[in-house]
């Protein structure tokens, strides 16, 4: 998951953040113009507040919608490569895994505003729902090195924030966030609730 793009999957698949608070920023900050300038106690200043808190309902259900609509995706995703993979074992489980991201720290740093219009908390809350009632499980695993090591070979290989193409001495050529997503899904495939659970031997997707 990331602000470049709202997720990647590990076969590069790639949803981009809809920005639906920065899309409706100015009409937010103009709304709420009018309404520093209205009396208090005023009915037009209680229309002015109507206002302002629709247009705040506007994008909270904008961004909920969105959230729902990619969870079922990545859901189908999932399901769809464990059905091409149930060769491999009858036994297979759809899985997906995500980073652990610190979003509560995240939500207070620089990039607040950008992490809280992307809204992971919620999606990840979505999508651990949906997928409980589809019978499909959701991993989360440590982040820390996703980007910055090989999903190859293993070999790290230092990046800045500034660097977004992944190259590695081993040939390894792919997208940063592309790269992580491999990185993530190995991860996952080799997770204690996978090892003790016997029953995935594939992990069929990964964001």
């Amino acid at each position: 998951m990331g602000l470049k793009a709202f997720l990647v999957t590990s076969d590069n698949q790639e949803i981009e953040i809809p920005q639906h608070y920065r899309k409706s920023e100015k009409k937010l900050k103009r709304l709420q113009r009018h309404l520093s300038r209205k009396n208090k106690g005023s009915n037009r200043r209680k229309k002015a507040i109507k206002r302002v808190a629709k247009t705040h309902l506007k994008v909270a259900n904008q961004r909920k919608d969105f959230h729902y609509k990619t969870a079922i995706w990545l859901l189908n995703q999932s399901q769809a490569s464990t059905e091409r993979s149930r060769s491999v074992s009858e036994r297979s489980r759809s899985v997906i895994a995500h980073e652990n991201l610190n979003i509560k720290g995240l939500a207070k740093s620089m990039l607040a505003k950008s992490v809280n219009d992307a809204g992971w908390g919620q999606f990840l809350q979505i999508l651990n729902t949906k997928a409980a009632s589809a019978g499909c499980l959701v991993i989360a695993v440590n982040p820390n090195g996703t980007s910055q090591e090989c999903s190859d070979c293993g070999a790290t290989v230092p990046k800045t924030l500034a660097d977004r193409w992944h190259n590695c001495l081993c040939g390894a050529s792919y997208c940063r966030d592309h790269n992580a997503a491999r990185n993530i899904k190995h991860r996952a495939a080799g997770h204690p609730v996978l090892q003790s659970s016997g029953n995935v031997r594939r992990v069929a997707g990964s964001h």
